[in-house]
């Protein structure tokens, strides 16, 4: 984890951060798998002496911690409308055959309307600019924190599961040989893959500009954020970016020089298994085993969904670890 936050550390340098920095985190209201790397991060800060704080909804379950703060505000979630309830809701309409587009719809008007209530919430906003941050930490799944360190003047950076929005960046991702998200090709295409991946990699674009960057820019007409500059400027205007992925995972593709790969960021060092784990492990030599995990989503699987995967692994000849 230090090898790979050693470049964020550098960049704090670059903004003339060399003692403690304080830095606000404003992380995608659901989704619990974003919000480990960014606990990771804020650790990794603590341990060499930077304050991190979280932004983070009321109705959000998220313990406090020695390596960093909480600032709560009131969002669309809480204790009646749970992120959980909303989750294993999208979740069962997904499964039982509701398109998954009317899904995504549905959580980007969360976002939205979430990130409404932020900005307009000045005693909030008032609270974060007299705390004076140095630098705020975006994650793109949900754009809202753009708007916010503009609206705190603030410089910015990304930390993100990937590069989503490649053209927004400022590196349009050629569709010769750079496989789009979601098409399901390789870097190895025919004339006919090249012809699919364009048309996805165009659908993609128009989904982003017709559909996701007014949610914001709307926002911030009703609020009068940097209303000479558009959300594509403001994405623009992230100092660094930071890939969780690992470029022996993704596609050979370009990028811009303030883009860096920080993959492995949640590993650990290797440590010896529990006694009870490690005899199970030998005793499936025989046909080896399956570790299975499917993240954090996992939780919001129903326990139909749950029941059906268990029995389809347990046709496998190897002993199966679900974790």
């Amino acid at each position: 984890m230090t090898l790979c936050m050693l470049p964020f550390i550098l960049f704090l340098s670059t903004l003339g951060i060399t003692k403690a920095a304080k830095i606000v985190i404003v992380p995608p209201i659901m989704f619990e798998s974003h919000l480990y790397i960014f606990k990771t991060l804020a650790s990794a800060l603590q341990e060499q002496g930077h304050e991190t704080i979280f932004l983070v909804s009321e109705g959000r379950d998220v313990p406090p911690s020695n390596h960093y703060g909480l600032q709560r505000y009131p969002g669309i979630f809480n204790s009646s409308t749970t992120i959980d309830d909303f989750l294993q809701s999208k979740m069962r309409n997904i499964f039982s055959g509701r398109l998954t587009i009317l899904e995504f719809l549905d959580i980007l008007d969360h976002y939205s309307r979430n990130c409404d209530m932020m900005v307009g919430n000045q005693e909030l906003m008032n609270n974060l600019k007299q705390q004076n941050f140095d630098l705020l930490l975006v994650d793109p799944n949900e754009m809202c924190g753009f708007v916010i360190a503009h609206l705190l003047g603030v410089k910015y950076a990304v930390i993100s599961t990937g590069l989503w929005y490649p053209a927004e960046v400022g590196a349009p991702a050629p569709v010769a040989y750079v496989p789009e998200f979601n098409s399901l090709l390789t870097d190895h295409m025919n004339l006919l893959d090249r012809i699919k991946n364009t048309v996805v990699y165009a659908i993609s674009r128009l989904g982003i500009t017709l559909i996701v960057l007014p949610k914001y820019e709307q926002i911030k007409r009703r609020h009068k954020v940097a209303p000479e500059q558009s959300m594509l400027d403001l994405i623009h205007g992230s100092s660094f970016w930071m890939l969780c992925t690992d470029i022996a995972l993704e596609f050979p593709r370009p990028t811009l020089p303030n883009v860096v790969y920080v993959g492995g960021i949640l590993t650990r060092p290797a440590r010896p298994l529990p006694e009870d784990l490690q005899k199970w492990v030998d005793d499936s030599r025989a046909h080896g085993f399956v570790l299975v995990s499917f993240g954090a989503g996992v939780k919001y699987l129903s326990e139909d969904i749950g029941n059906k995967l268990a029995n389809a692994l347990a046709r496998l000849p190897q002993q199966v670890l679900w974790r």
